[in-house]
């Protein structure tokens, strides 16, 4: 079936894709915006906080790459890998929360790590596409447990952080299997 516009013409397909960055932009701006307000709302209560919207996230399974990392995997610009070493030095993140939403094919996720004890909480924000996160999310709900990665542009490895609750990342994975191509 070929689908037509008004009048019997043929959509033209760069509309489409520029309908779909612009909704994706605008999840990306709603997701930092979440991301700082609950930041603040931390900071209200006594907390450090550390705040960082990655440059790139990728769901990576265990068979992508060299290694067998897997989690997501988030590039953070290098005027944060400072403040993050520092926060994840002194950090034992004991309770994570995860934050999303998707649209167009997209997920836009903040995750929220927390060192109750030291009064320490990580945002990080990132966003990556739904037709590349099935392996992971089967892994991750096989394995019953998420990492986050957090690395620089050249690929050095700043930290990890081990979640026990895959559920939290992907709370209905059926929607994801959806995407898989």
């Amino acid at each position: 079936m070929v689908r037509s516009g008004p009048d019997g013409a043929e959509p033209d397909p760069s509309d489409h894709l520029a309908q779909a960055g612009e909704q994706a932009q605008s999840g990306w701006e709603q997701t930092i915006s979440d991301m700082r307000r609950m930041a603040a709302d931390r900071a209200d209560s006594g907390y450090e906080v550390l705040t960082i919207a990655a440059g790139d996230t990728t769901p990576k399974p265990p068979s992508a790459g060299e290694t067998d990392e897997w989690g997501l995997s988030y590039i953070i610009p290098s005027n944060y890998a400072d403040d993050f070493t520092d926060v994840y030095e002194r950090a034992t993140f004991e309770e994570t929360g995860v934050y999303q939403a998707d649209s167009t094919g997209f997920a836009f996720i903040v995750t929220e790590c927390l060192d109750h004890d030291e009064e320490i909480a990580l945002f990080i924000a990132g966003t990556y596409q739904l037709q590349f996160a099935a392996p992971l999310v089967r892994t991750a709900m096989d394995r019953g447990r998420m990492y986050t990665h957090v690395k620089k542009l050249d690929g050095t490895n700043l930290g990890t952080i081990e979640h026990d609750d895959p559920e939290a990342f992907f709370p209905h994975p059926e929607r994801i299997y959806a995407y898989e191509m």
